[in-house]
C-alpha cells in the first residue's frame, strides 16, 4: 500500500513539475550603478538653474562631495508578445541623511532610509494577428525632436504601429493633477501623434502632431499646439539629423495669450581619425513681452512640478556638463540654462557645439567639447551667455564597467553683468559606471 501511494505521489509531482514551464515567466534584470566624486563651486545637491538659484558670487567657495545612483530594472516576460517593465531607482550624497524617508537621502551613517523611487511601471504587449503594440502605464517618453520639448517619465498609454516603411505613434499621457483637487477634474495632458517613414535604409522623415491641455494651477483649459518635421539623413561618411516644430494656439497658464514660436534643429557626426566628429546647433524662440495679455513668440517646454524650476526637457545631443543639462547628472542637475525656455523665462535658447570622441585603445577613450550659447530674445543689455569647455577621459575596466575623469569650465557671457561680477562655473567629476 506504502509502495502505491508513494508511485501515485511521484507521478502527481511528476505531472505538476510538466505543467510548470507553460506558466512559468521569463524573468531579466538589468540596471546600473554610478558613483560621483565632485568639486565644483555651484553644486548644492539639488537641481535647476545655477544662476537663479544664487550659488555663483564674486568668491564662489569651492565644494566637494560623492553622489551615487542606482537603477534596478526587473521585467516580468510571460512570452514575446507580453511582458511587465518595471524600473527603480536609487539615489543619495554620501552623508546626506539616515534613519528617514524621502528622494536622494541615506547616504549618512546608519543608512537604513526609505528611497526607493519608482521610474516606470507599465505593461508592454503585441496585439495578436496585428502590427500593433502597445503600452500602458508609467513609461519614458521622449519626443521625436531630441528631447528639447519634454524627456521624461510619464503616466499614458502609447499605441505604435510597424507596417510598409511606416512608424506610427498615438499616445496620452496626464502629466500631472491640481492638488487637493478632485481627481482628473484639474490636470495637465498631452496628446502626441508620431510618424516615422523610412524612404530607404540610409533615409528616414518623420512628421508630428502634439497637444497640451492645461487645466490645471488656475488655467482655464489652454490648448497648445505643436507641428514639427525630422529627419536623420546617412550621407557617408557623415550622419546628419534635423528638425524643425512650430507651437501655436495659447501659452500655457496664459490663456489670454496667443502663442507663435519655434525650435529648430541640426546634428551631424561622422568619423575623423581614430575617432568622431560631432556637431550640434539649436534655436528655441524666445519673447521679451511676459505679460498675460500679450502675443507671446517663446518656445514652450514642459517644466517638472516641483517648484524648483527643473526641467523635464534637455538637448543631451551638445554634450555640455555646465552650460545644458548633462546626460550623466544625478542628484546635482545643475545648469546654466536649466530650461530650453531660456536662462530666464521665456528668452529662447540659440547654441552651438562640437566635440570628437577618440578610441585611443581598446579600453581607453575621451571626449573634448566646446559649446557657444545664447538668449534668443532677451531685455537684458546683452544675450551672450559664454562659452564652455569640457573633456573626459576613461578607462574600460571590465567590458560593462569604466572609470572616468571628467572636467568642465564656462566661461560666462556679458549677459550675466547685471546680476554681478560672477565668478566663472567649473567642476571636475571621478566617475565609476557599472551597467549589466
Amino acid at each position: 500500500m506504502k509502495k502505491k501511494l508513494l508511485a501515485v505521489t511521484a507521478a502527481c509531482a511528476l505531472s505538476a513539475a510538466t505543467a510548470v514551464p507553460a506558466l512559468a515567466l521569463e524573468n531579466e534584470f538589468h540596471g546600473m550603478f554610478r558613483v560621483f566624486g565632485i568639486v565644483n563651486n555651484f553644486g548644492d545637491g539639488k537641481g535647476g538653474p545655477i544662476i537663479k538659484a544664487g550659488l555663483l558670487s564674486e568668491d564662489s567657495k569651492t565644494r566637494s562631495y560623492v553622489e551615487q545612483r542606482a537603477r534596478l530594472m526587473y521585467i516580468a516576460k510571460a512570452n514575446d508578445d507580453l511582458k511587465l517593465v518595471t524600473h527603480f531607482e536609487i539615489d543619495s550624497r554620501w552623508g546626506d541623511a539616515s534613519y528617514t524617508d524621502g528622494r536622494n537621502k541615506g547616504g549618512a551613517i546608519g543608512a537604513d532610509t526609505t528611497n526607493l523611487e519608482t521610474k516606470n511601471v507599465y505593461l508592454d504587449f503585441n496585439i495578436p494577428s496585428t502590427a500593433i503594440n502597445a503600452k500602458v502605464g508609467i513609461q519614458p517618453w521622449t519626443d521625436s525632436y531630441g528631447g528639447i520639448f519634454v524627456n521624461a517619465d510619464m503616466a499614458g498609454a502609447l499605441v505604435s504601429a510597424k507596417y510598409a516603411g511606416f512608424t506610427n505613434s498615438l499616445g496620452w499621457f496626464r502629466f500631472d493633477e491640481e492638488r487637493d483637487s478632485l481627481p482628473g477634474k484639474a490636470t495637465r495632458d498631452l496628446l502626441v501623434l508620431d510618424s516615422k517613414y523610412a524612404l530607404s535604409k540610409d533615409a528616414k522623415v518623420g512628421a508630428s502632431y502634439y497637444m497640451l491641455n492645461t487645466d490645471y494651477k488656475g488655467d482655464d483649459n489652454t490648448y497648445t499646439h505643436m507641428v514639427g518635421l525630422n529627419g536623420e539623413f546617412n550621407l557617408a561618411p557623415v550622419t546628419l539629423g534635423a528638425f524643425g516644430m512650430y507651437q501655436f494656439g495659447q501659452t500655457p497658464f496664459s490663456d489670454n495669450s496667443d502663442l507663435s514660436a519655434f525650435a529648430a534643429g541640426v546634428t551631424a557626426k561622422g568619423k575623423l581619425g581614430i575617432g568622431t566628429l560631432r556637431f550640434a546647433a539649436l534655436y528655441t524662440s524666445g519673447d521679451r513681452n511676459t505679460g498675460d495679455n500679450e502675443d507671446s513668440n517663446a518656445f514652450q517646454i514642459i517644466d517638472a512640478d516641483s517648484g524648483n524650476g527643473s526641467s523635464e526637457s534637455n538637448f543631451y545631443a551638445a554634450e555640455m556638463q555646465i552650460m545644458l543639462r548633462n546626460k550623466y547628472n544625478a542628484n546635482s542637475d545643475r545648469s546654466i540654462v536649466q530650461s530650453l525656455n531660456g536662462a530666464r523665462a521665456n528668452e529662447g535658447f540659440v547654441g552651438g557645439f562640437v566635440g570628437y570622441d577618440a578610441n585611443f585603445t581598446p579600453k581607453v577613450y575621451g571626449s573634448v567639447n566646446a559649446g557657444f550659447g545664447a538668449a534668443a530674445n532677451t531685455n537684458q543689455a546683452e544675450n551672450y551667455l559664454g562659452t564652455e569647455v569640457n573633456a573626459e577621459i576613461g578607462y574600460k575596466l571590465f567590458d560593462n564597467m569604466t572609470a572616468s575623469v571628467q572636467g568642465a569650465y564656462m566661461f560666462l557671457g556679458d549677459y550675466f553683468d547685471e546680476a554681478g561680477d560672477l565668478d566663472d562655473p567649473y567642476q571636475t567629476r571621478i566617475m565609476l559606471n557599472y551597467a549589466f
